[in-house]
C-alpha cells in the first residue's frame, strides 16, 4: 500500500515541461494576435476613401493672406484620408503662395488639419518684379505697385541675405544723418552702390566696405555744409581720399558756383 502511494504522487516530466511554456506561448499568440489586428486596422483606415478630411482650420496674424484662399489650396492638395494624405504635399501646396513665410499642418482626429501660417513681412523691393523679406526671402505677389515707395535692393543670385544685412547697417547711419536711401545694389562684379533720394550716388566698390561707408558717413556733411553745389556722385574707392562729381546748375543759377568739377582730397 505504501510503494502505491508513492508511485501515484510522481509528477509527469513532458506535462510540467508542457505547463512551463503553454504561459509564454499564451502572451506572444496573443501579442501576435493584437499586433496583426491593429496593421489590419492600420492598413483598412489607411485606404484614401477612408476617415475623409472634411476641415481645415488655419491660424496666424495674417494681413495679406485669405484664409478662405488658403483653406482651398490646402483642400486641392489632399490626396488621402486621415491617415494616408501626404502632409507635405499639403505644406508645399501652402508655401507655393507668394505671401506665405512659414507654415506647418498637423492631424487632429478624427477628421480635421489644423494649420499654423507665417507671413511675409516686405522690407524692400527686389529687382524690378519682387519684394524681400526682413528675413531676406525673395517672393513674387501679383500686385507690386503700392510698394514703389520701398527701397530698392538687388544683387547676383544668391546674395539677397548678403543685399539685406548691408542695407541695415547702412540705413540706422543714414537716417542718422538725414539722407533717405532710394536703392543699394551689388553688382555682378560685387560692387557696391548707394543711391539717396536727391540723385545722389555713391560708389563704394568692392574691398575695405566698412572703412570706405565710414568715411562716406564722416565727410558728407562738409560737402553739403553752407555750399550752393550738392554732389551729384561721390566715388569711395580712393586709398587716400575720394573724387566728387557735382550736380550740373539748373537753369538760372550761378555757373561760377555751381560749375561740374572733379574733386579730390
Amino acid at each position: 500500500m505504501p510503494a502505491r502511494t508513492v508511485k501515484s504522487q510522481r509528477k509527469n516530466p513532458l506535462k510540467l515541461t508542457l505547463r512551463r511554456w503553454m504561459a509564454p506561448l499564451g502572451l506572444v499568440f496573443g501579442f501576435c494576435a493584437l499586433l496583426s489586428a491593429g496593421v489590419f486596422g492600420y492598413h483598412y483606415l489607411s485606404q484614401p476613401g477612408r476617415l475623409p478630411l472634411r476641415v481645415v482650420e488655419v491660424s496666424g496674424a495674417l494681413k495679406r493672406l485669405e484664409h478662405d484662399e488658403m483653406q482651398r489650396a490646402v483642400v486641392q492638395a489632399i490626396d488621402g484620408g486621415f491617415f494616408s494624405c501626404d502632409m507635405q504635399k499639403l505644406r508645399l501646396a501652402v508655401m507655393a503662395m507668394p505671401w506665405v513665410a512659414d507654415a506647418s499642418i498637423r492631424r487632429i482626429w478624427p477628421d480635421r488639419l489644423s494649420m499654423v501660417v507665417i507671413e511675409q513681412v516686405p522690407l524692400a523691393r527686389w529687382g524690378d518684379d519682387a519684394l524681400v523679406s526682413v528675413n531676406a526671402g525673395v517672393f513674387r505677389p501679383s500686385v507690386l505697385d503700392e510698394f514703389n515707395g520701398l527701397v530698392k535692393l538687388s544683387g547676383p543670385e544668391g546674395s539677397q541675405q548678403r543685399v539685406v544685412q548691408f542695407f541695415q547697417t547702412v540705413a540706422s547711419a543714414a537716417r542718422a544723418r538725414e539722407l533717405d536711401i532710394t536703392e543699394v545694389k551689388l553688382d555682378e562684379r560685387r560692387h557696391w552702390w548707394l543711391h539717396f533720394d536727391g540723385g545722389l550716388t555713391v560708389s563704394l566698390g568692392r574691398e575695405d566696405i566698412d572703412r570706405r561707408l565710414s568715411q562716406f558717413f564722416r565727410i558728407y556733411p562738409s560737402l553739403t555744409a553752407n555750399s550752393p553745389r550738392q554732389p551729384e556722385r561721390i566715388d569711395m574707392r580712393y586709398e587716400h581720399g575720394f573724387a566728387v562729381r557735382w550736380r550740373e546748375p539748373a537753369e538760372g543759377e550761378s555757373a561760377a558756383e555751381t560749375v561740374k568739377s572733379q574733386e579730390k582730397v
